[in-house]
């Protein structure tokens, strides 16, 4: 596994601090990626073998109800999605779980509760 995918819905600041804390981070809104849709993220992300972080529930349904095939994907159903707040449940989390035991999970981390399915 080499590391992650943030969704261009992942604030530049919470990137930044990933890969700061030593984490490898693909931005998808900071490349040619942009603007791609979930679909070519997935097959990025499986081709890459990297986990999407993401505050897009539409993942959890590509994976849920198509069975669309994935690395990993990590959805924050936080109420406050500011980027101190995501730091705040994101990086706990990443530091206490190592990548292979994240892959093809989907994870959703709300406040006070991690789902691992």
């Amino acid at each position: 596994m080499k590391g992650f995918i943030a969704d261009e819905n992942i604030a530049p600041i919470v990137i930044k601090t990933l890969r700061d804390k030593g984490f490898d981070v693909l931005g998808i809104g900071e490349n040619k990626f942009y603007a791609m849709n979930d679909e070519e993220i997935l097959k990025l992300a499986e081709k890459q073998k990297r986990i999407i972080i993401t505050h897009d529930k539409d993942f959890g349904n590509l994976i849920h109800q198509f069975h669309q095939k994935h690395r990993g994907v990590i959805l924050l159903r936080l109420r406050d999605q500011s980027p101190q707040n995501v730091i705040r449940y994101l990086i706990p989390f990443l530091k206490k779980f190592k990548l292979k035991k994240l892959e093809d999970k989907l994870i959703i981390i709300r406040e006070g509760v991690v789902k691992i399915l």
